[in-house]
């Protein structure tokens, strides 16, 4: 009865009754890989933020999951499983073992297992990927015609590629979308990386023209090795000439020991030792080409930096590290300080400096080991099957393995060297799979599920589950390829229209249908603050719509930060809201205060949050200024709120010694207090730092009037005016200055200019009138202090 049961199971799921409907499957399967191979690195869309990794991964998740459940289908229905194996898969399962371990326990889940809109290359369903597709091309494609025809694929997507890089490097722009009208955009990704991907080209080429005989093809070689060269020429970045030289002293080393024990000439080596030589002179000469001064810098970590970061987030989580594309948490919470003394004291790096600081602060220790495992045992594998080799008359099979391996090597020492992205990694695992087929020894073993009904039932129920998991995968990952284009919808009509209801409306729509992800709830945030400031100034105020708004940029922002907890950004944009919100929600201030504080747990060395916690007391001490007058119990309060914010800007300032802003709210603070001396010095210290600033000028011409130093401020007064000739207060205080020193005719031109700038306003219209009459300006003999000048905008 059981048998039955089992049988009848079975041919339940026989949907295919021939082996010639397998035999199409087997080709559906085989086109899948030849789409991936040749529209991978070319592969881009313009209707998502992220317009090229991000629509790659879609793509690659699409094609080799459908691959892989035909693949099963076609399995249960041939009742056994045939794999070319050896031990490296066992090593290849255990990474991905931890990579999945990694993920359960990462501090961002969901982060992990898709990855970021702007940062996704190491995430679990890529890495789920790229393995899957080790796995179809070693089990799919047999002997050396499959192999060559997949890789000269490759190889024709690789020439446009190139092609596109070095008409967009040249300035001739072939889409219309303004993304793609800059020099440094390409299908690849950054220069840099475009740079490595046309090195790893190079060295494929390198290997190939050798055993090529058909002319046309060769010419076709001799062309895209052309191309390339001049990209590695033009970006000349270290890492790139060293990924080449590697790739070059392999294809000499193993291309000799073939040559020489088949008994042909040796004349090809004059390419490989001509392009060994170009790479160690660039490598080690600074020589000046054309068109590097037009590209982009690229700046991150110094390798000193990252291995910081990596041993302090070991230290906290050793095993399985933070989770697999969580280096930028880590950056934040363990960055070195002087950092801040930097340019990019505020940059958020999501990359290590190195790919292999990366995965091992994100997998930990087990993750690390269990790659550098992969990476060893293949390379140990590949250089024993490249001796051994040399008995092997084919020498087209023999140098194609030679430029895998050459090409893959390249790669591998790019890991240690310099970030990764999706197309590097996924050359790195297509390169991987290429010399699996074509360069190892793997035995087809044969695993029949008919021997016996519980192997039958449980493996079928297994493919069954890996079937509901992918589908599962790829549900969430289209459902977040509709929310991006939701959101870039969202983001070009408030940008382009100006239309901030309709985008809200689209951005929500985007937020529903990917609820997982807080960059919705992030900007949905500031835009209902932006709306909420319209309405409120509209004429019609409707109290009603100013809840709504106020609710719902409270909600959206309490979102991003329950979504990503450890986003000290999301801490720091909840802050920002309630402080902007202290006037109408009850206990705003409080939920501000709690919401900096939480974002320093998490960075606790960025001055700008020292900054805003300070903002936040002295807007306390604002709101009850004018009751502290009279109020005791108030004027305490209002000094403790000055008093804090202080320290906060003091404690900024300790981090970023040149922090201006900084400086310029302490200056504030010690105006409050009545110590102008102490105001005076922090605003001179503004000025050294901000030289071009026209509030820094103007603020600073104030306290010097106060005091009476009237000469200095008439030089603040006049650095203002000639940073905006249009800035009506520094030429209220100007005149005043003229009129004290006697100087009748330039005030009168002072004030008349206000005038012009401000014709309805009163005040000056008396004074122009008094400076005329031969009065003083202000209507008296003494010129103290003036008033702020009435109905003049304070710039």
């Amino acid at each position: 009865m059981e048998n039955g049961k089992i049988k009848s199971f079975f041919s339940g799921l026989n949907i295919l009754k021939s082996d010639g409907n397998l035999d199409v499957i087997d080709n559906v399967i085989k086109k899948i890989i030849y789409i991936l191979v040749v529209l991978i690195p070319l592969w881009f869309l313009p209707i998502t933020i992220n317009v090229v990794d991000f629509n790659k991964q879609a793509l690659m998740v699409l094609l080799t999951f459908v691959a892989v459940m035909l693949w099963s289908v076609k399995t249960l229905n041939k009742g056994e499983i045939r794999l070319r194996s050896n031990f490296l898969n066992i090593v290849l399962a255990i990474f991905v073992v931890v990579y999945i371990l990694s993920t359960v326990f990462s501090i961002r889940p969901y982060g992990s297992l898709i990855g970021w809109t702007d940062h996704l290359s190491g995430s679990l369903i890529n890495v789920l990927c790229f393995v899957a597709l080790v796995f179809l091309i070693v089990n799919s494609f047999k002997g050396l015609k499959e192999t060559f025809g997949l890789f000269v694929s490759f190889m024709v997507s690789s020439t446009l590629v190139t092609v596109f890089g070095l008409l967009q490097i040249f300035g001739r722009f072939i889409f219309p979308w303004d993304f793609a009208k800059v020099i440094s955009f390409n299908t690849v990704g950054s220069i840099n990386m475009l740079g490595i991907f046309s090195a790893t080209v190079l060295i494929l080429t390198t290997a190939i023209l050798f055993v090529v005989k058909r002319m046309d093809i060769k010419l076709f070689f001799v062309f895209l090795g052309l191309l390339n060269l001049l990209i590695l020429i033009i970006i000349n970045f270290w890492v790139l000439w060293i990924v080449l030289a590697v790739g070059m002293i392999i294809i000499l080393l193993f291309g000799l020991m073939q040559i020489v024990q088949l008994g042909k000439g040796i004349s090809w080596v004059a390419l490989p030792i001509a392009l060994l030589a170009v790479a160690l002179i660039f490598m080690f000469f600074k020589i000046d080409v054309p068109f590097k001064s037009n590209l982009p810098i690229e700046v991150g970590l110094n390798y000193k930096s990252g291995l910081s970061i990596v041993a302090k987030t070991l230290g906290e989580r050793p095993i399985l590290g933070s989770g697999p594309e969580t280096f930028v948490y880590n950056y934040l919470k363990h960055k070195p300080q002087d950092i801040n003394q930097t340019a990019f004291w505020n940059v958020r790096f999501s990359n290590a400096p190195a790919e292999i600081y990366s995965l091992a602060s994100d997998l930990g220790i087990l993750g690390l080991l269990a790659f550098l495992a992969v990476i060893g045992i293949f390379g140990y594998k590949a250089v024993s099957s490249l001796i051994k080799q040399r008995e092997d008359s084919d020498t087209l099979k023999g140098f194609l393995n030679i430029g895998f391996f050459a090409g893959w090597a390249g790669l591998a020492v790019a890991w240690f060297i310099y970030p990764q992205n999706f197309v590097l990694m996924f050359v790195f695992w297509l390169l991987f799979g290429f010399y699996l087929v074509e360069g190892s020894s793997q035995k087809e073993r044969i695993f029949s599920l008919r021997k016996s009904p519980t192997i039958l039932l449980t493996t079928s129920f297994c493919f069954i589950v890996v079937i509901v998991l992918i589908i599962g995968l790829l549900y969430i990952e289209s459902t977040r390829f509709v929310a991006e284009a939701n959101y870039k919808r969202g983001v070009n009509l408030i940008q382009g229209e100006e239309d901030i209801d309709k985008g809200i409306n689209i951005i929500v729509k985007s937020a529903v249908i990917n609820p997982y992800d807080d960059n919705a709830y992030k900007i949905l945030a500031q835009l209902y603050l932006l709306k909420l400031e319209r309405d409120v100034e509209a004429d019609q105020q409707d109290l009603n719509v100013i809840q709504t708004d106020t609710a719902n940029a409270i909600n959206s922002v309490v979102q991003a930060t329950r979504l990503s907890p450890r986003d000290s950004f999301n801490w720091l944009l909840r802050g920002q809201v309630y402080r902007r919100l202290i006037s109408i929600v009850e206990g705003a201030a409080g939920g501000a205060e709690n919401s900096y504080n939480e974002a320093l747990k998490f960075e606790p060395f960025n001055p700008f949050i020292y900054l805003e916690l300070g903002r936040l007391y002295l807007d306390g001490a604002n709101l009850i200024s004018e009751k502290a007058k009279t109020d005791q119990e108030a004027k305490k309060k209002w000094n403790d709120y000055n008093e804090v914010a202080l320290q906060n800007f003091n404690k900024a300032i300790s981090l970023k010694p040149n922090y201006a802003p900084a400086h310029f709210y302490s200056a504030v603070v010690y105006n409050s207090q009545g110590k102008v001396n102490e105001a005076i010095a922090k605003m001179e210290i503004n000025r050294q730092l901000l030289p071009s600033d026209i509030g820094t000028a103007f603020q600073l011409g104030v306290l010097y009037y106060r005091t009476e130093q009237y000469n200095k401020a008439k030089s603040e007064f006049i650095r203002a005016i000639t940073l905006d000739d249009n800035f009506s207060n520094a030429r209220y205080f100007l005149g005043l200055i003229y009129d004290r020193e006697g100087n009748k005719e330039d005030a009168i031109d002072q004030f008349e200019r206000i005038a012009q700038l401000n014709p309805d306003n009163e005040q000056v219209k008396q004074i122009i009138e008094n400076l005329k009459s031969g009065k003083p300006a202000l209507g008296s003999t003494a010129l103290g202090p003036p008033k702020q000048p009435e109905n003049i905008p304070i710039e």
